[in-house]
């Protein structure tokens, strides 16, 4: 055998060795990381819900609060009547609903956004995943209304409840618009929201 074909013979036999030392997993080590992995989605699965419902619920609080600021100052800008509503999937306003939150000015007075008459000033998807929303305003209305001669809704005052649905989400507030045209968040344990009613 020559050098050269002594060294080619050499490196041969190295890699195989390697490969020998290589064999992967036993079984036993791969149920025993399967179990592993299992606990510790187990521990997190139930902390991410938390925080995932926990969030939302903060986005919503500042969509509402910024919205109906926008709908107080658009309405004394303008100097005309803005409707605030929560909208379905079709565009209706209704008490019960969390699709969507409308704000417009109502061209043909009533009180429903209708896309070629009205005017949309700002429509912001809520879509809640880990809650409901609803709108309660005096007569029991489906709406909300802030006055052009003065950006207040006076007469048309109330709240939206942020209701949780899930057990994982323990966050419950009302935002509420006063006749003064005050925002305010107010937590359940101040202001009972009577979600479950």
């Amino acid at each position: 055998m020559s050098f050269s074909d002594k060294s080619t013979f050499d490196k041969v036999t190295t890699k195989t060795n390697i490969f020998k030392d290589r064999q992967g997993f036993t079984l036993v080590e791969l149920i025993f990381t399967i179990v592993i992995l299992g606990i510790l989605v187990a521990i997190a699965v139930p902390f991410i819900q938390t925080q995932l419902a926990h969030m939302e619920a903060k986005r919503i609080k500042s969509q509402l609060e910024s919205s109906l600021t926008l709908a107080k100052a658009e309405s004394y800008i303008r100097r005309q009547n803005v409707i605030v509503c929560l909208s379905d999937s079709g565009g209706r306003c209704n008490r019960d609903s969390d699709t969507t939150l409308l704000l417009f000015i109502d061209e043909n007075n009533n009180k429903h956004f209708d896309n070629q008459i009205d005017s949309l000033l700002s429509q912001q998807p809520l879509n809640p995943k880990y809650s409901k929303l609803s709108l309660r305003v005096g007569a029991r209305r489906h709406y909300t209304k802030f006055w052009g001669d003065s950006g207040k809704p006076r007469g048309h005052f109330g709240h939206i409840k942020y209701c949780p649905t899930v057990d994982y989400n323990k966050t419950t507030y009302l935002i509420s618009f006063s006749q003064t045209g005050h925002i305010k968040q107010k937590l359940n344990e101040n202001h009972p929201t009577k979600c479950e009613s």
